[in-house]
């Protein structure tokens, strides 16, 4: 098995999120984060044929860059990384399911339509530019308002109303008034543009709209209101 640049960029993501990942047989990788707020899904070229633990994420991909031309195979208590004329090896050893905080078994999440209270689209030009803004004046919130009419995406501090605050435009509104806080620490997606699906229930989806990754990142909802009219 050789691993697509597709795939390493979404492992590399990965680990930003959880330093360990648990593989199951299948084209369908999952992780979340130790705190639980952050949960991604992503289906990938590869087909794994079986399940496996690896606790240090980052160790594996380094290995994986050393080759040229790296090819994988998934053994019963190792992954062997080789060249294609396996003049060189490496052995990654499996580490226990249970030392690695992984989503629970079963159903992927989805969004009942019925709680989910607005939608909207955020570029990756406007994503970027927030993350940076937030980054500079070192807002821990990202908020996404609308008063009806417009929907902003804002960087603040929702604890301080005398701190810095950046504010984008970033579409119309469909009459429904929301504010939506969260944590700018758990924003850590794959580079892209999102279709973004906010429930009461407080999560948000941010849908990669080129590549087949999702992403749950759960709402303050303490300090958020739910599609108001």
């Amino acid at each position: 098995m050789k691993l697509s640049e597709n795939t390493v960029n979404v492992l590399k993501n990965f680990s930003t999120i959880n330093q360990s990942l648990q593989f199951k047989s299948g084209n369908v990788l999952k992780t979340i984060s130790p705190t639980r707020t952050v949960y991604v899904e992503a289906t990938v070229s590869e087909n794994f044929p079986r399940d496996f633990a690896i606790y240090d994420l980052n160790k594996l991909l380094a290995k994986v860059s050393l080759y040229k031309d790296a090819h994988l195979e998934v053994e019963d208590s190792q992954l062997t990384i080789a060249t294609e004329n396996k003049k060189k090896f490496d052995y990654i050893r499996y580490c226990s399911p249970e030392t690695v905080v992984a989503p629970k078994d079963g159903k992927s999440i989805t969004l009942n339509d019925a709680d989910v209270s607005c939608r909207f689209s955020l570029s990756h030009e406007d994503l970027e530019w927030m993350k940076k803004s937030a980054g500079i004046s070192g807002s821990p919130n990202f908020v996404f308002e609308s008063d009806g009419n417009v929907v902003h995406f804002i960087a603040a501090d929702v604890k301080d109303s005398s701190a810095d605050q950046s504010k984008l435009e970033i579409g119309a509104g469909d009459g429904r008034k929301f504010k939506v806080v969260m944590k700018v620490e758990n924003f850590k997606l794959l580079e892209g543009s999102y279709d973004v699906a906010i429930s009461k229930k407080g999560l948000a989806q941010f849908k990669h709209k080129v590549m087949a990754v999702n992403y749950y990142i759960a709402v303050e909802a303490g300090d958020s209101t739910f599609g108001e009219d």
